[in-house]
């Protein structure tokens, strides 16, 4: 790199560690036409009349300083490729990211991704520019070298090897056929008549991370078979006479070079003085000895050579090849863990056990079932301890490997240390398996606010790659309550929460999104129900769920049963496990019931007392979008971090933790108006018309008076049980009834007068007052005299007006 040109950003450094020049990031070649011999099938250039040169850059920084690398044909013109649903065709190219990005695989793995490519355009060869000035010169090749890595490749060629990168091990397949050569790289081997072609992986091919629970063998594995279909892939070539192909190898450098040197282009960099030493012992191939080590894999028997040398033949041969790695752990090989005790390999536990268990005396198993979007979530299904025998008749001491508890528990903890075993007992709760992560929630949060309505806000303000978000809140407010409610429920899992009911007539409104979403969040803690699943005798598909949601939920008002059921599920302590073929468990209860209907104003019957239903009307979108669930569900991790570190607003003052007044909605109050039970409505009816048409303080009547005015023939359409309505009073109410007395029972008014008529009897009497029953707009209208005119007569006149009051 010109000394002018100090490495002051990441594409500098990079270049000049590697010692490219400015002049080779580019190169130039003739404009060639590509003409194929119809007799032999050979491939013939023709090149431009005009002789048109052409100039391509290599390599070049994008916007954020990552290093942008381009990739090109045979003949030096830039690859292309076309996007799903695209006409318009892309240049192909990767990118060396500044920054590796981290990030947590679904089974809990960190991983790194230093590289990045648009999604869908496939894996390409890295032709470097002398390989392309050869093919189109076609000057013979006798040994070309296939490496991971363009950096490598262009390293090495610069240093005068003929050698090719692929983005990946497997990187070499064709466009169409997984397993077969690309059509590019036979057409380089055909046209440049190459003799031996070298597969060259890095130093730490013969390394294992080792990790608890990790399947060690899974590396070897993926280099082993790399090397084989790569081999697989040139058998055609070996077999046709008109290709010079003779010979196929394998090589990597040797191990000793894994800290400093562990790729081909880090070994050239670090020793630039032995340049001439390494390139002459990587052409020594299957001889090499100083710096790379190498196997002839020509021989159709290359694969018990293979599998050896990568310690596949065995748990034995495996822990030799890798010991260095492993040492005096207990590792994972395959389904088997084992570990060497100094002398020996000894076989520790079968990975499958962990997928059985017994509770009691019935035997579980652990399935896993991909959900709607391709996931892996956890099951328990009752197992034979026969069928386990008999899976698993090669492994006699596999059922005493396996786990046995006392009794079921759930202990939910998603913001904490996870536990799977608690004392004796087996926790049904799983843990979630997103990470959470700052970043932006600007979808969801404008998505629960289309939900839950209210006053309250959360801006969100960027600061280059940070996010901070400022809430306006208030207490009783339904946005607030429901931030509240959804940060608890991480926070606290085990605490008991009302039951939020989103109810909207119209379809189209996002209400099952809602449920789709805290699926999405609580995996396989989740469960979404319809009524018929609901109601089914057995419970163990639901019961043991963190989230239980109830989508298109009606419960038929008339039947108590159901209600009751439901009331159970909402604010529950234990619950029993109940499955064909296992006998009944109980354990601790901490489900969070919501529920979604389209009958907005019956979805269940719902009393003045009840404090367990917190329910919001939904409006229609204004605009439906269908990217709406997938966007929420990308800000899962983001949202996760928000919650995490939110303090909640509303303090705890019940043990649903919200004061009942807060949760109280208008929807809630007018649920409660439409399905009122029949005896609820008559006796408000007959109350509320004697307290408006008489505006007595308090009335007192006896029971059969009561029933006598309910059960008139002339007006009553069902008949009012002596026992309903005592029990409606007494139990419903929490009416007493007082002792005997004489008691005065208005029945109308004086037609001359208007005086209250009364009857007087002797009896036990419930005393009524009018703020027990009337609603605020009802007491305005009791303590309004203006209007009070029992005998329907006109407003009486005054002086102004030249008429007498009348008398009364």
């Amino acid at each position: 790199m010109p000394a002018e040109s100090a490495p002051n950003t990441y594409f500098l450094q990079r270049t000049h560690e590697l010692g490219i020049t400015k002049d080779q990031l580019s190169f130039q070649v003739p404009f060639v036409h590509k003409i194929m011999n119809n007799e032999n099938g050979d491939i013939e250039l023709k090149q431009d009349p005009e002789k048109y040169i052409y100039t391509h850059v290599l390599l070049e920084p994008d916007e954020k300083d990552n290093i942008r690398i381009n990739y090109h044909d045979l003949t030096g013109r830039p690859y292309e490729w076309t996007k799903e649903n695209e006409r318009s065709r892309r240049k192909y190219y990767r990118t060396r990211l500044k920054h590796p990005q981290q990030f947590v695989s679904e089974d809990g793995r960190k991983s790194t991704m230093k590289y990045a490519q648009a999604k869908g355009s496939g894996h390409l060869p890295f032709f470097p520019p002398a390989i392309i000035q050869k093919y189109i010169d076609e000057t013979e090749i006798e040994t070309l070298f296939v490496i991971e890595g363009e950096f490598k490749a262009l390293k090495g060629s610069i240093e005068g090897i003929d050698i090719i990168g692929i983005p990946s091990i497997h990187g070499f397949y064709a466009s169409d056929v997984p397993g077969k050569l690309h059509e590019d790289i036979q057409e380089l081997l055909t046209r440049c008549k190459v003799k031996k072609i070298v597969y060259l992986t890095d130093a730490d091919t013969l390394t294992v991370n080792w990790e608890e629970g990790k399947d060690l063998r899974k590396r070897a594995n993926s280099f082993y078979t790399a090397v084989k279909n790569f081999r697989n892939s040139l058998q055609l070539l070996l077999d046709t006479d008109t290709i010079s192909l003779d010979l196929i190898y394998f090589m990597h450098i040797r191990s000793m070079y894994d800290e400093k040197s562990k790729g081909l282009d880090d070994l050239l960099c670090n020793n630039p003085k032995q340049t001439d030493a390494i390139k002459n012992d990587l052409h020594q191939l299957d001889l090499a000895k100083k710096y790379f080590t190498g196997q002839n894999i020509t021989d159709n028997r290359y694969t018990n050579t293979l599998l050896n040398y990568f310690g596949l033949n065995n748990v034995e041969r495996f822990y030799q090849t890798y010991a260095k790695n492993i040492g005096s752990r207990e590792f994972r090989f395959g389904r088997s863990r084992y570990q060497h005790d100094g002398e020996n390999v000894s076989h520790v536990r079968h990975e499958d056990a962990d997928q059985y268990f017994r509770v009691g005396s019935d035997w579980m198993k652990i399935i896993k079932i991909p959900n709607k979007n391709n996931k892996l979530e956890e099951d328990l299904i009752p197992f034979k301890i026969t069928e386990i025998t008999r899976d698993y008749k090669k492994h006699p001491d596999f059922i005493d490997q396996l786990q046995r508890f006392d009794a079921f528990c759930n202990v939910p903890n998603f913001n904490g240390t996870y536990r799977r075993k608690h004392g004796e007992c087996y926790n049904l709760c799983n843990p979630i398996i997103h990470n959470p992560t700052p970043g932006s929630i600007e979808n969801t949060v404008s998505y629960l606010k289309h939900l839950f309505g209210g006053e309250g806000e959360v801006v969100e303000q960027k600061t280059d790659d940070s996010y901070t978000h400022l809430e306006c809140v208030k207490l009783g407010d339904p946005f607030t309550v429901a931030l509240d409610y959804l940060t608890i429920q991480f926070q606290h899992p085990t605490q008991k929460l009302p039951v939020p009911i989103l109810v909207s007539p119209e379809q189209g409104t996002g209400k099952s999104t809602f449920l789709k979403w805290l699926r999405a969040i609580y995996g396989s803690n989740a469960t979404i129900l319809d009524n018929d699943r609901f109601k089914m005798n057995f419970n163990a598909h639901y019961i043991t769920k963190f989230i239980i949601g109830l989508d298109e939920g009606f419960l038929d008002i008339e039947k108590k049963a159901e209600k009751e059921k439901l009331k159970q599920i909402a604010t529950a302590d234990e619950a029993f496990l109940e499955n064909k073929g296992m006998n009944l468990k109980r354990f601790p209860y901490h489900g969070k019931l919501i529920i979604c209907s389209n009958d907005a104003d019956k979805v269940m019957q719902m009393d003045t007392e009840d404090r367990r239903w917190f329910v919001v009307r939904v409006p229609k979108l204004k605009k439906k979008n269908p990217f709406l669930e997938k966007w929420i569900q990308d800000e899962i991790p983001a949202w996760l971090h928000f919650i995490k570190n939110r303090q909640v607003v509303h303090p705890k003052e019940d043990d649903l933790w919200f004061k009942t007044e807060y949760i109280i909605t208008e929807q809630f109050l007018k649920i409660v108006e439409v399905t009122k039970s029949r005896i609820d409505k008559v006796v408000e009816s007959l109350l509320k018309d004697m307290f408006l048409t008489y505006r007595l303080d308090s009335l007192r009547m006896d029971l059969k008076h009561i029933l006598e005015q309910l059960n008139d023939p002339k007006i009553a359409k069902y008949k009012i049980d002596e026992k309903d309505l005592v029990y409606y009073l007494e139990e419903r109410r929490k009416m007493k009834r007082e002792g005997v007395q004489r008691i005065k029972i208005p029945y109308g008014h004086d037609a001359t007068t208007g005086a209250i008529n009364e009857i007087s009897r002797v009896a036990r009497p419930y005393v009524f007052r009018h703020e027990d029953w009337l609603n605020e707009e009802e007491v305005a209208e009791f303590r309004s005299a203006t209007d009070f005119n029992p005998l329907g007569l006109n407003s009486p006149k005054t002086a102004e007006d030249g008429t007498e009051d009348l008398p009364f």
